[in-house]
Order: structure tokens, then C-alpha cells, then sequence
């Protein structure tokens, strides 16, 4: 039976990635750990989690949206495309891979399971140590370490909590070498948030095709001296070389400078939806 938002008064539904153990389920943990009332719901991918928020079986879902090491999360902006789910939140959560397994060395292990970011940035380790070791992709760092438990001739690229989950060795700690690597999340949901000092907003959009387009939609942003701290496109899979433009700019969307240049970006472009505002995450250093 379905969940009604209504239905959330002493509990509520929070969908991330799985299985138990992702660093999504880290991530929403976090960012949750102070609301008791939350309830974790794993996903067997990113669409679910989507749909479980459209579906209202959870009030809220947690995708990654981009890491600093590989880049955009490009399933997670093509979803956002095409759902009607706001961004109501984001954290940032600091990436640190692990060589998990059954085995007790690296000499026993065949082959090596985990998400495709995980492997590519532990690819150059290997390269070095074990070059002879076998890759294999899998939907999530946590699946990987879930599928090692049952074969030790197996290992795992994920997080010291997958380890603990899954009864597994930490065979060799932190694979990934770069301090900087860290993952960001969204949190989705279907509630606009109350507004903030600290916020951040991320903005829809689609170009006129006219000369100048992209110089006139930025030069608002520019003239009020708002923060822009990304923009990406992706195909928008209507019509060949038709693109989405993806912004975050630091502001809430109902802050007065932020309202008039709104406004003036509408002018510029033949679609525009604001995805959210939302509570700014600080980045420890």
C-alpha cells in the first residue's frame, strides 16, 4: 500500500542506492543522523530511488549527483530531467576505498567487484601491484562486497562499512591515493524547504539557439554577483545535438536579487525550471 505524505508523523521513508552499506547509505545516515524518525529504505538503483519519491513510498531519496575525482553522476541528471522531484538538500561525504574480501591476501584474490567510479580510481594501484587481477563492474560498491562474502576468491573495492556489513578482511586501506576525492549527494523530495541564510539553488534549463545564448543566459548572474559554482549540459534526448544546461548558484531562489535575475534568465532560453533551493552544505577542509 502506497504512503501518503500525510502518513509521516512519527516516521519516514528515506531511499538511497543498495544494498546496506553504499556510500549513499553513509551519506543519508549522515545527513539524517539527527532525525530519528528516518527510516532507511534500500534501492536496487538510482531510477527506484527516484520513483519511490515520485511514488511517495518515501518522503525522501538520496542520489550522488557528481564526484570530485570522476566527475558527474550522468543517470542522476538525465533523472532530474525528466522528474517532477525537487533538490531539497546535499552533503558532501569524503570517499575512501577499500580492498575488502573473504581472503586473507592479496595473492588469493582472482578478480575485483565494485562500481565503475570506485574502479577507476583505484585502476593505477592495481596497475602497479596486481596487474594481473581481473576487473568486473557491478552497480554499487556494496553489491561488489555482498558478492565477495559468498566466494573468497573475490574482493571488493568499498568502504570500511561494507567490512563490517558483510564480514569481510580489509586487505589493503584506501586504494584511492587523492585526498580530495569526495562524493556529492542530492537529497530529492517533493516539499519546497523553508528558507535559509546559507542556500544554494540549481536551475533547468534549455538555450534559445541563437548566437550568444549562453553569454546572455550568464551575464545576469554575473552583473548581481551571484556565485556560480557549476554548470553542466547533457543531450536532452529530444532532437539530435539539443542540449540541458544544469546550474548551481549560490542564493535562494526567493532572495529579491536572486527573484529579478531570474526573471531576466527566463528571457533568454525556451525552458526553465528551478530544481530546488536548499540548505548550502559547508566543505570541511
Amino acid at each position: 500500500m502506497k504512503n501518503t505524505i500525510e502518513d509521516y508523523e512519527d516516521s519516514f521513508n528515506v531511499s538511497y542506492l543498495g544494498p546496506e552499506a553504499t556510500f549513499t547509505h553513509e551519506a543519508a545516515l549522515r545527513f539524517f543522523s539527527i532525525d530519528k524518525a528516518a527510516v532507511f529504505k534500500p534501492e536496487d538503483d538510482i531510477l527506484s530511488v527516484f520513483k519511490s519519491v515520485e511514488n511517495e513510498e518515501s518522503l525522501y531519496g538520496i542520489v550522488p549527483i557528481e564526484n570530485a575525482l570522476e566527475g558527474t553522476v550522468n543517470i542522476t541528471l538525465d533523472l532530474l530531467i525528466e522528474s517532477s522531484v525537487l533538490v531539497t538538500g546535499e552533503i558532501y561525504l569524503p570517499i575512501d576505498i577499500h580492498l575488502l574480501s573473504k581472503a586473507n591476501s592479496l595473492e588469493n584474490i582472482k578478480k575485483v567487484l565494485s562500481h565503475p567510479h570506485a574502479i577507476a580510481q583505484c585502476r593505477d594501484w592495481f596497475h602497479e601491484n596486481a596487474p594481473e587481477i581481473d576487473f568486473e563492474e557491478v552497480s554499487s560498491t556494496s553489491l561488489a562486497a555482498k558478492y565477495c562474502s559468498e566466494d573468497s576468491s573475490l574482493a571488493a573495492l568499498s568502504s570500511p562499512i561494507a567490512a563490517d556489513v558483510y564480514g569481510l578482511n580489509i586487505i589493503v586501506e584506501k586504494l584511492d591515493t587523492s585526498e580530495s576525492n569526495s562524493t556529492r549527494f542530492f537529497v530529492i523530495g517533493k516539499k519546497e524547504n523553508e528558507k535559509e541564510s546559507e542556500s544554494k539553488t540549481s536551475l533547468l534549463f534549455v538555450l534559445k539557439n541563437q548566437p550568444g545564448a549562453l553569454y546572455r543566459f550568464l551575464k545576469p548572474i554575473a552583473e548581481r554577483n551571484l556565485n556560480l559554482t557549476k554548470i553542466e549540459s547533457r543531450p536532452s534526448k529530444r532532437q539530435a545535438w539539443d542540449y540541458v544546461f544544469f546550474v548551481d548558484v549560490e542564493g535562494h531562489a526567493e532572495d529579491e536579487i536572486f527573484g529579478e535575475t531570474i526573471s531576466e534568465l527566463k528571457n533568454e532560453v525556451s525552458f526553465f525550471r528551478i530544481l530546488g533551493s536548499y540548505p548550502k552544505h559547508i566543505v570541511s577542509s
